[in-house]
């Protein structure tokens, strides 16, 4: 895609993060001349304020997730990339996504926050379901 009016490329914008922040980030780039990239290492947007009601078993989740490629279907200029960056060179504009190299004009690091179990490691397991913790 080459800009019509000056034989450039477009702006690329690379996205960082298929959550909120990254998907109100695509949105807001209304902009015809411009590339986006999004990058996230899964391939679906979450609505976490919704997951106690998978928790509890009224909603599936299914009901709160949905493919980062449909959410921006509409959005012709996007990209959508399945991919954990591994490292980022703000000097030479290059983000690294395992071998692959993308090569950015804007950055939006978009990646959200972690859980803080204030140093119970036990109960981040619990949360995440990879073990049962016998409560005392």
């Amino acid at each position: 895609m080459v800009n019509k009016f000056d034989n450039q490329s477009p702006h690329h914008v690379v996205i960082v993060g298929g959550g909120f922040g990254g998907i109100h980030a695509v949105k807001t780039l209304n902009i015809d001349n411009i590339k986006v990239t999004i990058i996230d290492k899964r391939n679906f947007h979450l609505f976490q304020p919704l997951l106690y009601q998978v928790a509890t078993g009224i909603l599936s989740p299914a009901d709160i997730s949905s493919p980062l490629r449909s959410v921006l279907s509409k959005k012709k200029n996007t990209k959508v990339l399945l991919g954990e960056v591994c490292d980022i060179d703000p000097q030479a504009q290059k983000v690294f996504v395992g071998e692959e190299v993308i090569p950015d004009d804007t950055l939006i690091v978009a990646i959200g926050t972690k859980h803080c179990y204030f140093g119970k490691d036990d109960w981040e397991k619990f949360a995440s379901g990879l073990k049962t913790v016998k409560m005392q």
